[in-house]
């Protein structure tokens, strides 16, 4: 921004005319870029719950405009490639890549260089330790060897994080502390439920030993809410309470004793409206009390853009309620049949949505042959979704699944949109009339599953 020189005269004036203009002055960043081998039109940032904020448009190649934004952590997406990034009012920062070659190509240069040229080379540290970054490679170790190669990976993120201390400013070296730490927590605190689920074994506990990831959790500090792996921890460590806390009590709707538990436990006002957003907008949908459940939330919210979306997808799943018609949808077989939910008005359907590369729709399916041949009066549908076709015929064909087996080479078919479908595996069940039933169904291995199959009529 280019300023001009003024008279005393009338700096006087001003300083006179308006109170308190250090507070009334907006401080901006200043983000500039040259792409090579763009893979859209724009480059866009997100903030920590991936919500894009500010997107800059791309002319022969490059961007350059002046943002008003807050000190702290972000992502920066072309659509395909998403990279962290730290930003701070006044920074004056440009950079370079190669979209081909996103993380290998990616420099920055300008004031606020080196904290991003750090994020560039801590990408490129996580990306080497390949298999280490699955959590089905930890799942399958012993507890010995998972706790000395998690605590080997620490160690080498918090040296790397130690050779460039005394470049980076000190709020900045804290959260990335803090991130690397609970990152590291993260591991520590699933391990167990992990292995229980990837080794089908639910006898398997850690031993007396284990270390306790939820000793010390700090629940107050505001700098860490620029930190994912905090927030991703803080929602585990709700969920221990949650679960302690209900534990024999079958009666009880986990989703709401989930978010009371986040205003009985949190006292900051901004973790509190975070993990709240966070966890409504991803778990309202499997509520049994919709109406209490949105009411609960929405009496924490206080930012309008976090009300407004929830309220949207609050009023689509009232839409889902049971007895209402379901939106349909129109799909082909391996055999390039032509199946409409209407074809199956007569019978009660029970809907998969799945896809090959999903560890849990595949662990689901033993089960769900196992329905298909004892209930003859209920139509099984799977849609494969979000997926390679080849990947799709070459399963159906070596696993000879039954039932009616089709793929949607478009995930954003209406049916997937009406039905809000954001993950899989998701399972629905509707009526011999096309209504819904439940949009949330029960996996086929939940024992209770049969009851809700022996009680239609």
């Amino acid at each position: 921004m280019k300023f001009f020189q003024i008279s005393i005269l009338i700096i006087s004036l001003v300083v006179f005319s308006c109170s308190n203009s250090k507070e009334n002055k907006k401080v901006f960043t200043v983000f500039s870029g040259t792409i090579k081998n763009p893979n859209s039109d724009s480059l866009s940032i997100m903030n920590v719950e991936y919500k894009i904020i500010h997107t800059f448009y791309l002319l022969n190649n490059k961007f350059t405009d002046t943002i008003n934004i807050e000190k702290g952590f972000y992502y920066l997406t072309d659509g395909t490639e998403t990279t962290q990034i730290y930003l701070e009012p006044n920074f004056n920062l440009n950079l370079s890549l190669n979209a081909k070659e996103f993380d290998e190509s990616l420099h920055y240069w300008g004031k606020g260089a080196y904290e991003n040229n750090y994020l560039v080379k801590k990408t490129l540290l996580n990306e080497s330790f390949g298999v280490k970054n699955y959590y089905g490679y930890y799942a399958k170790l012993d507890e010995n060897r998972f706790l000395k190669d998690a605590d080997s990976i620490y160690q080498i993120k918090l040296d790397f994080l130690n050779k460039h201390k005394d470049s980076l400013n000190e709020e900045f070296y804290f959260i990335e502390y803090n991130d690397i730490k609970y990152g590291y927590l993260n591991k520590i605190a699933q391990y167990e439920a992990l292995k229980r689920f990837v080794m089908d074994n639910n006898e398997f506990t850690v031993s007396v030993n284990y270390p306790n990831p939820f000793n010390k959790v700090d629940l107050t500090n505001d700098l860490l809410l620029n930190s994912r792996n905090y927030l991703d921890f803080v929602d585990l460590h709700i969920a221990k309470i949650t679960t302690e806390r209900i534990n024999g009590f079958d009666s009880v709707d986990y989703q709401i004793a989930f978010l009371e538990t986040i205003k009985k436990e949190i006292k900051s006002t901004k973790l509190k409206e975070i993990m709240v957003f966070k966890t409504s907008i991803s778990s309202i949908d499997y509520t049994e009390e919709l109406d209490r459940y949105y009411g609960l939330a929405k009496s924490v919210l206080t930012n309008e853009s976090h009300i407004l979306e929830l309220t949207y997808k609050y009023n689509k799943l009232k839409r889902l309620s049971k007895g209402a018609a379901s939106p349909n949808f129109e799909l082909k077989d391996i055999n390039g049949n032509v199946y409409n939910l209407n074809d199956f008005k007569g019978k009660y359907v029970y809907i998969d949505i799945w896809a090959t590369w999903c560890l849990p729709c595949l662990k689901e399916i033993p089960a769900l042959m196992e329905l298909e041949k004892e209930y003859k009066q209920i139509q099984f549908v799977s849609i494969c979704k979000d997926d390679e076709r080849e990947s799709w015929e070459k399963m159906v064909k070596d696993k000879q699944l039954k039932g009616i087996q089709l793929f949607s080479s478009d995930e954003n078919i209406s049916f997937f949109e009406e039905y809000m479908v954001r993950g899989v595996p998701r399972f629905i069940l509707i009526d011999d009339n096309g209504k819904i039933i439940d949009a949330n169904a029960m996996r086929p291995s939940n024992p209770d599953i049969k009851k809700v199959f022996d009680d239609l009529k």
